[in-house]
């Protein structure tokens, strides 16, 4: 298809220039998704096509108005046509496509449909450019394309770049054929797209599946730039394919291994991307890790923060993590970090790891650091969650903590946060099944616990299993059981394991006395029969009380 544009030039006035082939449902499908793969194909021209786009310029100018022209009547596109476009659509012959140009309500948009259906007779060998490209049937459809009866659009838009007669046509080409244009241009250049696509929030999950599809089957290796520019495009665009994560890890690891790499920018980029994906390789944190470790004194505070905050999310303690945190932790300091916000991401950070000292806790529970993260203005939800986990890890896991707390009537301490559809259906659907089990006045269900984080459902239990009054006080007979469902926000991706601040969660429950039973959407299905959910969870009950 991409060749096709190339090869369609001004040939001796004929209206010949990069006709646009384009998919049609039921009207005019827009998107500036093409347009960012003409942003790094368009060098690809060679230089006998440039010299006779130039001696051609007006005719070359002509084009252009079409072209802007076409861009305006994006808005008319949906005018139905069944006949004639039933018409076009089966065709069985150049000679009857080509007659719908006679008599003289033939409008741009027949014209261009027309066109594109031809260009994929061309693409697909059905015929030869040769068979039509003289035509006068064409190059009148061709001409209509160049009429500027809209007005509004002022010529002079082209001319800023080169390219912009393929931009405006590429812009208003439909995710389908944008896609099938990937496989005609090299990997640097599938890269660079997913940064425009990343740059413009223009989420095509078609063509990003494409464009993981691609880099994953090319045999040429991605540079550390380049592996950095894809994690940061896809964690932006919230995409994630298995196979491409997985070369970009390898390459990634490659380069750490066998190359002299000194810019530490480029790791913490590839950090932060790792993390905002929840994407747990331990292979590729392990080298990321033994690199810092190596080249700590080259590293930017803010790239050994990024690893910090990625391995507390994931959960993940490297295999040289004893040599890392006694290295990096010095270095981890608040006047490093400068921003209140930053430090205590830091210390939230080392608290999931478990890597946090009383001196760590006591600069964040301060009611003078808790002020200067206000200034002026109320605490976000996510600010005020971290704060409580902190809180609560220096009531229940930093031994022989005397710092400063936060006080039990405080107003953080209220906290609430809104759940997932998807968190809904999981937590209602385990409580149905639950109440099968126990009694419903033997549950009690969405627990504030006051340090971050809700319980979603509590019971008691005896050794035998059967439920009690939660108003009894738990003892060596009882067992106070707290369920935490997980849905797939909760979990990692590369392993299906539960996040940091979630195992922190169960640290803290664990601590304050509670057996704690999970339920992930792994392996509990919400609308599964009864009798499997029922099932499922009896036997995690029962698994609970024996240890």
């Amino acid at each position: 298809m991409f060749k096709f544009y190339q090869k369609l030039i001004i040939q001796q006035g004929k209206v010949l220039s990069r006709i646009p082939c384009l998919p049609w449902n039921n009207g005019f499908a827009s998107s500036t998704v093409a347009a960012e793969i003409n942003n790094v194909t368009v060098q690809s021209f060679s230089e006998d096509e440039k010299k006779t786009a130039n001696v051609t310029s007006k005719n070359h100018n002509m084009i252009k108005a079409a072209f802007a022209s076409i861009h305006s009547m994006e808005n008319s596109w949906e005018i139905k046509t069944p006949a004639t476009d039933h018409k076009i659509n089966n065709a069985k012959s150049i000679d009857e496509l080509l007659s719908l140009s006679g008599g003289t309500g033939v409008s741009r948009r027949h014209a261009l449909k027309v066109v594109s259906v031809l260009s994929e007779w061309t693409t697909s060998g059905k015929v030869k450019l040769s068979d039509f490209e003289n035509d006068a049937r064409f190059i009148r459809l061709c001409r209509i394309l160049t009429k500027n009866n809209i007005g509004q659009h002022k010529t002079n838009t082209f001319s800023t770049a080169k390219s912009d007669d393929l931009n405006t046509i590429l812009s208003v080409t439909a995710d389908e054929e944008a896609a099938k244009l990937v496989q005609s241009i090299t990997l640097p250049q599938m890269v660079k797209v997913l940064s425009n696509l990343s740059l413009k929030k223009r989420r095509s999950t078609l063509l990003l599946r494409t464009l993981a599809y691609n880099i994953t089957a090319s045999s040429e290796s991605l540079n550390i730039k380049q592996c950095a520019d894809l994690l940061y495009s896809i964690s932006s665009l919230n995409f994630y394919d298995e196979n491409l994560f997985d070369r970009v890890g390898n390459n990634i690891i490659s380069v750490l291994q066998h190359e002299n790499l000194n810019r530490s920018a480029v790791i913490g980029s590839i950090l932060t991307s790792v993390g905002l994906l929840k994407y747990k390789n331990p292979a590729l944190l392990d080298a990321i890790s033994e690199w810092i470790e190596k080249k700590h004194q080259i590293c930017r505070p803010q790239d050994i923060f990024s690893l910090c905050m990625t391995l507390a999310v994931l959960n993940y303690l490297p295999a040289n993590s004893e040599n890392l945190f006694k290295v990096l932790i010095p270095q981890l300091t608040q006047e490093e970090a400068g921003k209140p916000l930053v430090w205590l991401e830091v210390v939230w950070s080392l608290i999931l790891l478990n890597q946090a000292n009383q001196e760590h806790v006591t600069s964040v529970l301060n009611e003078s650091f808790i002020t200067n993260l206000e200034n002026g203005s109320s605490l976000s939800t996510s600010v005020r969650l971290k704060l409580l986990n902190i809180d609560g890890a220096a009531h229940y896991l930093i031994e022989n903590y005397n710092g400063p707390k936060i006080s039990k009537d405080h107003e953080i301490r209220k906290t609430g946060f809104a759940l997932s559809k998807d968190k809904i259906e999981m937590i209602n659907s385990t409580i149905d099944a639950l109440k099968n089990l126990i009694s419903e006045n033997y549950i009690r269900s969405r627990i504030n616990t006051g340090l971050g984080f809700y319980i979603d459902a509590e019971c008691l239990l005896d050794k035998t299993c059967n439920p009690q009054p939660l108003t009894q006080t738990s003892g060596d007979n009882l067992a106070r059981v707290a369920i935490q469902v997980y849905d797939y926000h909760d979990m990692c991706k590369g392993r299906l394991e539960v996040t940091g601040v979630n195992v922190l969660c169960q640290r803290l429950l664990s601590a304050m006395g509670y057996k704690v039973v999970t339920v992930p959407y792994t392996e509990y299905k919400p609308r599964d029969k009864i009798v499997n959910r029922v099932k499922y969870l009896e036997a995690k009950l029962k698994e609970a009380v024996k240890t």
